[in-house]
């Protein structure tokens, strides 16, 4: 498509009497004598209408919760972006606190969600306004899933790859949750002849209950009894005389106002009382087991009164309400359970006194008592729990501390009078004191690191030490002689990198070939830093934005264990800054750090560095009025200022049998880089671009222009041919800062 800037040279030469009645375009916009059809270039220069650089960010994002929550899966919703092709979608996962609200998590948390075997997309690109994350198995999942606690935040960007649309800011959601079950159900055990009573805690957003009962432990198999109303939390089932004493486990599930259903709760446990049953067990206490002992528990309780009584033991606690049968053939009045036990958890025990009696016809009759009152919700309860070790455990460097030192930060242990997570049904607290352990890999955490504990504060305790050669630590808690197992190994997270660069416009080695280029030619990025104080075992991740503040995204999938990294970016465009961080990583894949952000950008292409320098030229051309004159009003000189700065001055005037047209440039410069003053100017131009031709229009360009501002180089145009008035053969010389001279098709210049 040729240029329609109207620089007349036919005009100018029949102004000499040389009889031209018509000429066509004359080099690289200059000269244009038809204005048959405007290039796509000038239309957009010239357009009121302002093309998209970067996408919209989306105006909402919706995910579900409440009435309209799921129990597998999260729903996300979001508005469309006019451009965009597809759309990014991150998801971060936060556990609630303690009120049971969600902490927004920080941007490094944030993963792109890729595509899976349970997810129906074939690509990492999100081409609709919706997408269904799928958190659990339907065919699997169990009210025992941590995933009913956790909090999932979902961030979605709108991208246009293909047109190299700058991809928008993100739109960040609220905390989405899964639907899940009714919470602590229970089941009368042996407290009336002729019902069992079945209770559980109300959900929120619930419109309704339904209660299901089977004969089976796992509840499979189980029989629909009824639907209860959202403001209820019981269901009374009457049992037939028939069935007193027969042991039934009663579920319930919730449904709310989209009739999305939840999965059941947990089993609970209920039975009616038969006549002649042994008496409730009574007195049952906890002897053994309350911050004590570390791998079992003992319970005692009083005798029973009848013959032929042994005991069963059952187990509840406060991370799963279901029924656990300890032992059914306890013959003495105490029990030590030894059972999956683990730290930081409340266990319940409840007895039931069981008489057998053999007939005379040699068969045996089994009947049931009621279950002990020692049960969570009952006045007192026998409850439970391990020497355990602090429920977290933070380790961080001491900025500034020399010789280096590390900070450790905990909770106070289960049961000790300043944690605060203890039930509080009982006040026989311990003193517990505290090690810290310290290792080289995270196996061998074994040598003692001495302290000074100071007191709580809030319930957490912090103290400095120095670590030696230690970069793993655990921390253990001690009552008297024993000493919990002990906590989750931790490490420090890394100082941020040092001394961050980002290329720009440079030549990188091994990538300054044109097919390292994107197809907006433009060439990768080489982020460089230096290791940051005491190292960066598991490597660094490095993040990307259009934005000097936010809007970062991770761009490594894995660590980088160099200090470099080339980033390819296929969507940059010309004329954009990108900014890039790096957050050191430690063995164990945890990173807080951050380096500041730094700038940077690909240098371009031969070709595409011309095409960026010609839309100056191109509106400076617009500017002139002499050129586009008929005539011999065409001859003559003028002066026009850049929008920004500088001037060019334009003469055109007879040379022998021929003309010479001459424009010079003076620091002249039109646009800002993604027009903002804030980041600079795009190129500012300097030199000269002259044009010689004979009475036929044939002829020759010479003049160098050098260029200053995002990308610096030079431009010589002494190698253009002139041929009836068209650029019709030659090149430019193109030599970008930092590489060498390169040659460029005069057709270039007619795009």
């Amino acid at each position: 498509m040729k240029h329609t800037t109207p620089i007349r040279l036919c005009m100018v030469l029949s102004a000499l009497a040389f009889g031209f009645t018509s000429c066509h375009q004359f080099f690289q916009g200059k000269i244009d004598m038809t204005q048959k059809g405007r290039s796509a270039t000038l239309t957009d220069l010239l357009s009121n209408a302002k093309p998209i650089t970067q996408l919209d960010k989306p105006a909402q994002i919706f995910v579900s919760h409440g009435k309209n929550a799921d129990a597998v899966k999260i729903h996300i919703t979001w508005s469309a972006v006019t451009g965009a092709a597809s759309y990014r979608l991150e998801r971060a996962v936060a556990q609630a606190n303690d009120d049971g609200t969600f902490t927004r998590p920080d941007e490094s948390e944030f993963e792109i969600i890729k595509a899976s075997g349970t997810n129906p997309i074939t690509s990492s690109y999100i081409t609709g306004t919706s997408y269904t994350d799928i958190i659990l198995n339907s065919e699997s999942a169990k009210y025992s899933d941590k995933e009913y606690t956790y909090g999932f935040f979902y961030r979605v960007s709108a991208e246009n790859a293909y047109k190299k649309y700058d991809p928008s800011v993100f739109t960040e959601s609220t905390a989405g949750t899964l639907f899940a079950p009714p919470r602590s159900p229970r089941a009368s055990l042996g407290d009336s002849e002729n019902y069992i009573m079945f209770t559980w805690e109300k959900s929120d957003s619930v419109s309704y209950y339904r209660i299901y009962r089977s004969e089976n432990r796992d509840g499979t198999n189980s029989l629909y009894l009824g639907r209860v109303a959202a403001n209820q939390n019981q269901y009374k089932d009457t049992i037939p005389s028939s069935q007193q004493g027969k042991e039934y486990y009663y579920t319930v599930y919730a449904q709310n106002a989209a009739g999305n259903i939840s999965v059941a709760s947990a089993p609970a446990l209920g039975f009616t009382l038969i006549a002649g049953a042994p008496p409730k067990v009574q007195n049952v206490r906890v002897t053994d087991g309350r911050g004590t002992a570390v791998d079992h528990i003992t319970v005692t309780w009083d005798p029973s009164s009848g013959t032929d009584i042994t005991y069963a033991v059952y187990r509840t606690s406060s991370v799963d309400s279901a029924y656990l049968l300890c032992s059914n053939t306890v013959t003495q009045t105490s029990y030590t359970d030894t059972q999956s036990l683990k730290p930081n958890v409340y266990y319940y025990y409840q007895v039931q006194a069981v008489k057998t009696v053999v007939n005379s016809d040699g068969t045996t009759t089994v009947t049931k008592g009621p279950f002990s009152a020692s049960s969570p919700t009952d006045a007192h309860p026998a409850e439970a729990y391990l020497l355990s070790p602090p429920a977290s455990f933070e380790v961080s460097k001491v900025r500034g501390s020399s010789p280096a030192k590390v900070l450790f930060k905990f909770p106070a242990a289960l049961g000790s009078p300043e944690c605060l997570t203890n039930s509080n049904i009982y006040h026989d607290y311990n003193t517990y004191t505290y090690r810290l352990f310290g290792g080289t890999t995270p196996d061998t955490v074994s040598t003692e690191i001495p302290v000074s504990m100071p007191a709580a504060i809030n319930g957490y305790y912090e103290v400095e030490a120095d670590p030696g050669s230690h970069k793993f630590f655990t921390v253990a808690t001690v009552n008297g002689t024993q000493q919990s197992a002990a906590s989750t190994v931790a490490a420090p997270a890394p100082y941020e990198a040092k001394n961050v660069t980002a290329t720009r416009h440079k030549a990188i080695e091994g990538f300054s070939d044109a097919g390292s280029a994107n197809s907006s030619g433009v060439y990768p990025v080489r982020i460089t830093w230096d290791t940051p104080d005491e190292g960066a075992d598991g490597g660094y991740y490095i993040y990307r934005s259009t934005q000097k503040t936010n809007g970062f995204r991770r761009i490594t999938e894995t660590p980088v264990t160099e200090l470099s990294y080339i980033d390819k970016n296929d969507t940059a465009k010309t004329g954009t800054y990108y900014y890039y961080k790096v957050l050191s990583l430690n063995s164990l894949l945890q990173g807080i750090n951050f380096t500041d952000a730094v700038c940077g950008y690909g240098a371009l292409t031969y070709d595409q560095y011309f095409r960026e320098y010609n839309k100056t030229i191109k509106r400076s051309h617009q500017k002139l009025t002499l050129m586009h004159k008929p005539g011999t009003s065409a001859l003559g000189s003028e002066t026009v200022q850049g929008d920004i700065g500088g001037k060019v001055q334009y003469e055109a005037k007879m040379s022998g049998l021929g003309a010479r047209i001459t424009m010079y440039y003076n620091d002249y410069c039109d646009y800002y880089i993604s027009g903002s003053v804030q980041l600079g100017i795009y190129f500012t131009l300097t030199g000269n671009t002259n044009t010689s031709a004979n009475i036929s229009a044939n002829g020759s360009m010479d003049g160098t222009v050098t260029c200053t501002g995002m990308y610096p180089g030079t431009i010589v145009y002494d190698n253009i041919e002139i041929k009836g008035g068209n650029a019709g053969g030659g090149h430019y010389v193109v030599t970008p800062e930092g590489f060498p001279a390169g040659n460029v098709s005069y057709a270039i210049g007619l795009e």
